[in-house]
């Protein structure tokens, strides 16, 4: 997407990622400056961020992954109960105001919060299982399962909610949307590297899973208050959302949705960060936990051979690294190849480059020490 794409370390994608100059500013401000190489984590800025927008962010409630609940005892349940629920916009912030979230006889829950198969540590619905919905008082049970089918895709769930007086207490209370919430196409924006700090083998270290696309998520009605794709641009900060249970999310300069002059305009949302608890909340399956172990490895496997590499003198470094070892036969008295592994001599340009690589590896291991003081 360009320079000014959410992943990139530049001011331009951190601002349409939704960091605003007041965030930006104050980290740098609570850095500080300092002559020597230091590595800042971003676990120290997205600390930051989640502080500076608790206050400032209106809440919505959303589904990245929809599932389509159909309530099937929806006009007997509902009967003599309100179907409107006034919803604050901050628990934290009363200027903020309020918005309207109504119940329909369709929902749409995220696909997190959704397992065939339910054990005691998971608080999400599951098939026969009873949950609470968030800012209503009756249970939601599941009672049936429609599947694709090849059955790689669950496709809807029948359920019906429990108002009687001996409905059991819900572990959790899900966020919900309405049939009539606002389709969108949100981007959650992770790391762009697999590694704190990338080496020059960083094509091999930068992460599949940088940007996840879910090009139909729903987000519930009351969004359209600040969404104004009017309004939206590249050179500012646009309004953006906490996601209940989610994460920060800015709209991005690509919309074009008015709720009055374009109400079928495109929206798109990216991820600014996620909320600190996110992890913690979400059981991960076994193939999950495998995965982020192999990325942990590759992270060591990935530190041990940068400091391996910055360990290794100059003069040896063309003898001892593991892309040059073997490659050459014959060196000069500063450890620059003369001769390739058949003994034949390199050419003047070849060896003027690999001295340029030389000196590359030079300021790198000088910088690498400096921060290990």
């Amino acid at each position: 997407r360009g320079w000014d794409d959410c992943r990139m370390p530049t001011i331009s994608g951190m601002r349409r990622r939704g960091y605003t100059a007041h965030i930006i500013n104050t980290f740098c401000q609570d850095v500080g400056a300092t002559r020597s190489a230091n590595l800042v984590e971003m676990k120290k800025l997205e600390q930051l961020v989640r502080a500076m927008l608790v206050d400032e962010s209106r809440r919505v409630m959303a589904a990245l992954d929809p599932i389509e609940v159909v309530i099937t005892n929806f006009a007997e349940a509902t009967a003599g109960h309100s179907l409107d629920f006034e919803v604050a916009n901050s628990p934290t912030k009363e200027a903020l105001g309020m918005h309207t979230v109504t119940l329909t006889s369709t929902i749409y829950l995220d696909s997190s919060d959704f397992r065939l198969v339910n054990d005691e540590t998971y608080f999400g619905l599951a098939p026969n299982k009873a949950v609470g919905l968030k800012y209503h008082g009756g249970n939601l049970v599941c009672d049936k399962v429609i599947q694709s089918k090849d059955g790689s895709k669950i496709e809807k769930l029948e359920c019906h909610i429990d108002h009687s007086e001996s409905r059991p207490k819900p572990q959790s209370h899900l966020s919900w949307v309405p049939s009539n919430g606002l389709k969108c196409e949100v981007r959650v924006i992770n790391p762009l590297f697999l590694v704190p700090a990338p080496s020059d083998d960083w094509k091999n270290e930068l992460n599949p899973e940088s940007e996840i696309v879910y090009p139909n998520a729903i987000i519930d009605p009351s969004g359209a208050l600040l969404i104004d794709g009017t309004a939206v641009s590249k050179w500012k900060s646009n309004p953006s959302f906490q996601f209940e249970r989610m994460g920060y999310f800015a709209v991005d300069h690509e919309t074009t949705f008015h709720k009055d002059s374009n109400p079928t305009g495109k929206i798109v949302l990216n991820r600014t960060v996620s909320l600190k608890e996110e992890s913690a909340k979400q059981k991960l399956t076994q193939a999950e936990l495998n995965k982020l172990d192999d990325r942990r490895n590759e992270t060591k496997v990935a530190m041990a051979a940068k400091e391996r590499r910055m360990q290794i003198a100059p003069v040896d470094f063309f003898k001892e690294w593991d892309d040059f070892k073997g490659k050459y036969s014959a060196f000069d008295d500063k450890g620059i190849p003369t001769h390739d592994a058949s003994g034949a001599a390199l050419a003047k340009s070849a060896m003027k480059k690999l001295a340029k690589e030389q000196q590359k590896h030079v300021k790198q291991q000088a910088a690498w020490k400096k921060s290990q003081n």
